[in-house]
């Protein structure tokens, strides 16, 4: 949030490992309100692998991983529309790209293309329970104090490698749109109109966790009360740990 300039938003962080979704209100992060879904980068890059495997291409080993990761990267996307991106896979060759090998061999991804990343959004699709991503932020967000709701709205803010998907910034407004409208508006079109969403995908989002920690590391350097000198550790040890609010035990 620091890194993108606000103080006041939703942090929508997806890396390799586990995404989470954490609310800050005037610069504090809302810990009660922070909500987790274990699936990210690796969970797809798996399943990219097993539906590679249901074309016929076999991918086993450790470095085809990093083989099927860089494929991931550079050719999977987020569908705007499921149903539509299915239709043109199944009838169509318009979303088949070809990519080759460190071999040399050349491989063909259609469908897969988005298939793989809809896991963050169906998370049914690789055995996971619970709701994807664009759920998870609305209710984190309905969670909220009503009187903040509409500016954690207005400011989701994309961070880390697993949000750079073209595509996904639209179809996470499009469904949080839909569930509003749904659970909110019971269905009531011409109050949408109102509602004002945005979703902030900074270009430099894959790095902005590093971004923002350097940021408030600068504007924090000269408040001694958020730092620990060599000296203070010296002389207490772990208990200097207090100062910053941590409990030693």
């Amino acid at each position: 949030m620091v890194g993108n300039g606000l103080l006041t938003g939703v942090v929508v962080d997806s890396g390799d490992g586990v995404t989470h979704i954490c609310p800050v209100y005037e610069g504090f992060a809302l810990s009660h309100l922070t909500r987790r879904l274990d699936i990210a980068g690796r969970d797809i890059t798996r399943y990219l692998i097993k539906l590679l495997l249901l074309r016929g291409y076999a991918f086993n080993h450790s470095a085809d991983f990093e083989t099927v990761r860089m494929i991931k990267e550079k050719l999977c996307y987020i569908g705007y529309n499921i149903e539509q991106e299915q239709k043109l896979a199944l009838e169509t060759t318009f979303l088949v790209e070809p990519y080759t090998l460190p071999d040399g061999r050349v491989i063909k991804l259609g469908g897969e293309r988005f298939e793989a990343p809809e896991a963050l959004f169906q998370p049914h699709l690789i055995n996971v329970e619970g709701q994807g991503i664009a759920e998870l932020v609305f209710n984190t967000i309905q969670a909220g104090d009503i009187d903040i709701r509409p500016e954690l709205y207005k400011h989701i803010v994309l961070s880390g490698g697993s949000t750079m998907y073209p595509g996904l910034p639209s179809r996470l407004e499009r469904e949080i749109k839909q569930l509003y409208l749904e659970r909110v508006l019971k269905g009531e079109t011409e109050k949408l109109a109102k509602f004002k969403i945005r979703i902030e995908d900074p270009p430099r989002r894959k790095d902005m966790v590093f971004i923002g920690g350097s940021v408030l590391a600068d504007v924090m350097k000269d408040k001694e009360t958020f730092w620990i000198s060599r000296e203070e550790y010296l002389e207490k040890g772990i208990k200097v740990l207090e100062k910053l609010g941590a409990k030693s035990s």
